[in-house]
């Protein structure tokens, strides 16, 4: 039996990346640097024969999808499941703006993050069982061949959580940057991970930036 292959990475830079600034659901489209960064990424994922390409239904995912899918000559297709956590009430806000507004939640969104509901958003814990089931269906689609799905920063470290059985507190001790590939392997009812947020296409280990607006 083939490993089915699923590729999960993270969406190319947007300004408000750059700026510290809460994203969520707002669509907000990829910056000059984010666009340079899924062109890397297609050229790193061109020897790959890809199934299909899926994608966050946010425009900063899905073009970045169709920079890779277009190398492929696939469609890259919306996957709800695949968006990015509701933020609710802190979208559009920068961190600083936050920490004055909400400094005590925040402060429980940095330590205990699966026990905090952002005001007017979404638990981790709905993020999770979104996003899995979107993995799920995934590998049953395409059994022993290799996909792509372009997400967001929360519903990748919620799946390697489930993944890796990890405590819940360890959310945030994963680093994922933006066209970070993250490969995991689905083999006997089984998953593991392969690669975790390989950077090389954008220049080497350890140059991409901290995350921000988390």
């Amino acid at each position: 039996m083939r490993e089915t292959l699923i590729i999960m990475v993270r969406h190319g830079a947007t300004e408000w990346n750059r700026l510290s600034r809460y994203q969520g659901r707002l669509d907000v489209p990829l910056s000059a640097e984010g666009l340079a960064q899924c062109r890397a990424l297609a050229g790193a994922l061109s020897r790959v024969k890809l199934a299909a390409v899926y994608a966050s239904p946010l425009s900063r995912a899905l073009s970045c999808a169709s920079e890779v899918a277009a190398r492929h000559g696939l469609p890259a297709i919306p996957l709800a499941g695949l968006e990015e956590i509701c933020h609710g009430e802190w979208e559009g806000m920068l961190l600083s703006e936050v920490e004055e507004k909400y400094g005590c939640l925040l402060q429980r969104w940095r330590t205990l993050p699966y026990t905090v509901r952002m005001p007017g958003g979404e638990s981790l814990q709905e993020v999770e069982e979104r996003a899995w089931r979107a993995l799920e269906f995934m590998a049953g689609a395409h059994p022993g061949e290799a996909v792509l799905a372009v997400t967001h920063d929360t519903p990748i470290r919620a799946v390697l959580r489930r993944m890796l059985n990890l405590d819940q507190r360890a959310f945030w001790q994963i680093k994922l940057d933006n066209t970070g590939i993250n490969v995991f392997g689905f083999c006997r009812g089984r998953w593991r991970v392969i690669t975790l947020n390989d950077t090389c296409h954008l220049g080497g280990w350890l140059v991409a930036g901290e995350q921000l607006a988390l």
